[in-house]
């Protein structure tokens, strides 16, 4: 069977019951009192917030937009705490969002984008996103910042399991969340090297991505390719590797609205309303 139709029939089912566990989280919040809307709907009270968010915006939208790039992107008071937590907390959050943004870009002019041009002239110019001087640039984006998700696991597990400050509580659910990031991200390493070292893999289009030539493994996908090196001489099923990746990434994708990740999400919001209900003069 198609690898296109087996994931999209495995991703959209996730995407519901992600949307569906983020929309049950935001009902929770909407449950409470809103001044001047008491008996207003749940929906009416999100209509009602965003448009006071839209609307507080636009009043000042560089103040906006310098609280999102000092206190929600680099985290100032963090920084100001501790060095160690700061670096951790900055390459997880810049590179996962980070590689999310690259990931649907690439995704977008690739897939849909160069599918498009086949038929509607309009989009000839998609070639050079697959083929052409920008694919590479993407490749490396999405490894690199991905990299740097691994570096931060890996530095938060150190700082979690063996710094262990006297402050730190370790839960189940942090160790979980640490695994399946850390698990995540290194399988996808581990096939990026294992197509890289077994060529006949990406020939064959086991998996769904068209890989950049061979010759610029050792530059774009820099990580994959060290892995590479140690790969060649062991066989493993490549369909196999494919799920053991894919399906974990779905099944962390749904887990997010349940987990204490949700804070990617609730943190920024939270950080611009506390900011924005103090005095301009003490910003």
């Amino acid at each position: 069977m198609d690898k296109h139709l087996i994931f999209y029939a495995m991703f959209i089912p996730s995407m519901i019951l992600f949307f569906w566990g983020m929309w049950f989280r935001v009902s929770l919040y909407l449950r409470g009192t809103l001044k001047g809307s008491e008996e207003t709907t749940q929906w009416g009270k999100l209509i009602i917030l965003l448009g006071r968010g839209w609307q507080g915006f636009w009043k000042r939208p560089l103040w906006y937009l310098k609280i999102v790039i000092t206190d929600v992107i680099f985290h100032k008071k963090l920084f100001r705490e501790s060095f160690y937590r700061w670096l951790t907390h900055s390459l997880l959050v810049v590179g996962f969002v980070a590689t999310f943004v690259v990931d649907m870009i690439k995704g977008f002019t690739t897939g849909y984008l160069v599918e498009w041009s086949h038929s509607i002239p309009l989009f000839s110019f998609a070639h050079v996103f697959k083929t052409g001087s920008i694919r590479p640039f993407l490749d490396f984006f999405l490894e690199f910042f991905s990299f740097l998700i691994l570096i931060g696991c890996i530095l938060a597990m150190i700082r979690r399991f063996f710094i262990r400050p006297d402050q730190l509580r370790t839960e189940e659910e942090d160790i979980v969340t640490l695994v399946f990031i850390l698990y995540m991200v290194a399988s996808g390493f581990f096939i990026e090297g294992y197509r890289i070292a077994h060529p006949e893999v990406a020939a064959s289009r086991v998996y769904m991505a068209d890989f950049t030539p061979a010759s610029a493994n050792n530059w774009i996908s820099f990580f994959g390719y060290f892995l590479s090196l140690f790969l060649k001489n062991i066989t493993i099923n490549p369909h196999f590797l494919w799920y053991g990746h894919v399906i974990p990434c779905l099944v962390w994708f749904v887990y997010i609205p349940h987990s204490k990740l949700l804070h990617i999400f609730t943190s920024s919001v939270t950080v611009i309303a506390d900011r924005a209900n103090q005095k301009p003069h003490a910003m």
